[in-house]
Parts: C-alpha cells; sequence; structure tokens
C-alpha cells in the first residue's frame, strides 16, 4: 500500500492530477499505469488483463482503497473532473520512510476490512490477531489453522471464520507488505509468512517463559 501511495503521489507529481471518472473514481488511464508500475501481489497485469479487457478503478482493489484511504485522511481532494494531492499528502509523498509509517497504521486500524464480507467478521482486535500471528506463525499458517488456534474447532469453509480472517487479516497484512503468502487459492492451500518488515515495524509482546511463574509457597 505503500508502493501504491507512492507511485499515485509520483504520477500527480510528474502530470498535476488524476483524472477522475464520473462517478468520481480514478480513471482507467491512471489505472492501468499504476496496475504496470507497481506489480501488486495479487494483483499483477498478466492476471487482471486474464478477466479483463480494460482496467477500472474496481478491478483492483488495492488502489480503489488506496482512493478510500487517501480521501479519509485527506491526503488527496477532488477538484473538478481530477483528483490531487493535498499539502498533507505531499509532504507524506516527500519520503517513503514517512509515508510506510502513516498508510500502514492507517490502513490496517482504520479501514473496517469486513464491512460487505458475506463470511463472518473475525471475533477479536488487533493486538489479539497480531499477537498470536506473532507467536504461532513459526514457518507458516494457513487461515484454518489460524482460525483454530483462535476461536478452536471451527465451520470449514468459505463462510466459516477462517474465511473472516483470510480477507479482514491476513489479506491487510500481506497488502502492507508485513505477510506474504505462497500457495494456491484455497483457504488450506495458502500459507502465509511473515517478510522482514513485520519485525522491522511491529513491537509486540514476548512470548511468556515459564521462569516467570510464581509458585504458591508451601
Amino acid at each position: 500500500m505503500t508502493r501504491a501511495f507512492m507511485a499515485a503521489a509520483d504520477y500527480m507529481a510528474e502530470r498535476s492530477e488524476i483524472g477522475l471518472t464520473k462517478s468520481g473514481a480514478w480513471n482507467r488511464r491512471f489505472i492501468e499505469w499504476a496496475v504496470a508500475q507497481i506489480a501488486f501481489p495479487g494483483w499483477t497485469e498478466e492476471k487482471l488483463y486474464s478477466v479483463n479487457k480494460v482496467l477500472n478503478e474496481y478491478d483492483v482493489a488495492p488502489l480503489e482503497y488506496l482512493h478510500a484511504l487517501m480521501d479519509g485522511l485527506k491526503w488527496g481532494r477532488k477538484h473538478k473532473a481530477t483528483y490531487r494531492l493535498s499539502k498533507t499528502g505531499k509532504s507524506l509523498a516527500m519520503s517513503a520512510d514517512k509515508a510506510f509509517m502513516e498508510v500502514v497504521p492507517a490502513f490496517l486500524f482504520r479501514f473496517d476490512h469486513a464491512d460487505g464480507m458475506r463470511s463472518e467478521a473475525p471475533m477479536g482486535s488487533w493486538d489479539l490477531f497480531l499477537n498470536i500471528l506473532n507467536h504461532e506463525i513459526g514457518d507458516g499458517i494457513t487461515a484454518p489453522n489460524y482460525a483454530r488456534i483462535l476461536y478452536g474447532e471451527v465451520a470449514p469453509g468459505w463462510g466459516g471464520p477462517a474465511s473472516g480472517l483470510s480477507l479482514a487479516v491476513l489479506r491487510p497484512l500481506c497488502w502492507v507488505g508485513l505477510l506474504r503468502y505462497e500457495g494456491g487459492f484455497g483457504l488450506d492451500e495458502r500459507v502465509y509468512h511473515k517478510t522482514p518488515l513485520w519485525d522491522a515495524a511491529l513491537v509486540l509482546d514476548p512470548i511468556s517463559s515459564g521462569d516467570n511463574v510464581i509458585p504458591f509457597r508451601s
């Protein structure tokens, strides 16, 4: 998401603006340029053009989310039939590190990632989700295994808790670069791993040691 923001900022720096459609979405010229520039995991040119002849904003979910994020935080603004960076947006675009520190928490914690999902929203908080992942991910974890650790035995399939965790927790973490995945598209096939950014960007609770247990007096 940080790379997508920086790419959008570069585009507006060079061209002054992004054109808007009548509905207010970013236009195809920018979307197709951005897809080629960013090579967003899971949303590459090859994959997108295999199912679309042209690309609109709603065809590329990460860019649709980025547009909403920039609107909500006033990093960009509509000006007639165009979209331009705000003063705050221009300031963020001066440094990828500064942008990362703003984009990641805003995208993870201020979006309702469960909104519109057909599966049930995951129960818990980001504090719980992140610390359990940090302790349990090991050499990789699937969404069903993650759901069982959090909730015990759960209903399988895309209608159960594993689906909610996949869409509302694991996917956003991949989009901001803290997790990566390998494998297919099935819930049991896709295995998630930490990226180097995980330990560099997050400060989480340490695993408790048995040495810290205070015994009863005998």
